[in-house]
């Protein structure tokens, strides 16, 4: 929870604001009562909040006195991934990947200890269309999209385990420790897979995107278990490093362009060497 600190009255309400929307990222509906709870705030100003936040569009009022999330902030977040320059890099890049790999390859930043996928693209067998679906969200620990971008953040890590743990499936990893050791692991291979942690039936491996050694987002293959960790499983390991390790100089190269200073740290000749993923 953030930590209600400003001085300025304009500041702090902003503040107060921005936390009474964090707490509905993990209820569904909300009333003063609990709001005032959960910030250690007055109960009248978690009401005049909600009520502002509500005339202003980012929620909506439910029965009892009660809010929950408005559409709008949907749709700002549409825009907010739309909008991600590792996004427009990564886009070319991941329609070549699935180009070869045939199966469904998808781009995911983390949110709060859970992997949000702000584009995606699979085929016809597997029911899905070739467009960029957005904003579905996973629980970090069980993807392999989140432990890649865990194991290399010393953040994201204790966000991602800090999240209530169920088994999604009887194969879930859901012990500390164990997931602990699957992280090292990952950081010194440079990749991590799950096997149908999440589903029954399917798998998947990953890759981070490192902006200057910092994970900004993850490249993942998913299919059928056999697809991805069966015979094929070196060649998808493979490509989806290639494709994180170029999404990486790309998403560098595009900021130091963007960036007004000539000098830029992040141009692909000051890169660090290409990651090798070991498997």
């Amino acid at each position: 929870m953030p930590t209600l600190t400003e001085d300025e009255p304009g500041l702090r309400s902003v503040s107060i604001a921005a936390s009474v929307l964090n707490c509905f990222s993990a209820h569904p509906e909300l009333g003063a009562t609990q709001v005032a709870r959960e910030l250690g705030v007055a109960k009248s100003t978690a009401s005049r909040m909600l009520s502002a936040l509500a005339a202003g569009g980012l929620l909506e009022r439910a029965a009892g006195g009660r809010y929950r999330l408005s559409l709008r902030m949907f749709e700002l977040g549409v825009l907010a991934a739309e909008r991600m320059p590792v996004r427009d890099a990564a886009r070319p890049v991941l329609i070549e990947l699935q180009q070869q790999v045939r199966e469904m390859v998808q781009l995911g930043v983390p949110v709060a200890g859970h992997v949000a996928y702000i584009d995606r693209y699979g085929h016809a067998a597997l029911g899905l269309q070739l467009s960029g679906e957005t904003l579905h969200r996973v629980p970090g620990y069980s993807s392999s999209a989140g432990r890649a971008l865990a194991a290399f953040d010393d953040r994201i890590r204790a966000d991602t385990l800090a999240v209530p743990r169920r088994q999604h499936t009887p194969f879930t990893i859901t012990d500390p420790e164990r997931l602990h050791r699957i992280l090292r692991a990952a950081r010194e291979a440079g990749w991590v897979s799950t096997r149908e942690e999440f589903t029954r039936g399917f798998s998947s491996c990953a890759a981070p995107v490192l902006l200057a050694g910092r994970p900004v987002a993850a490249i993942s293959v998913a299919g059928p278990t056999t697809h991805i960790l069966g015979l094929r499983r070196d060649f998808i390991v493979a490509s989806v490093c290639r494709a994180a390790q170029r999404v990486s100089t790309l998403i560098g190269d595009w900021l130091c362009n963007a960036a007004p200073n000539a000098s830029c740290p992040l141009t692909s000749a000051a890169w660090p060497a290409p990651m090798t993923c070991s498997r």
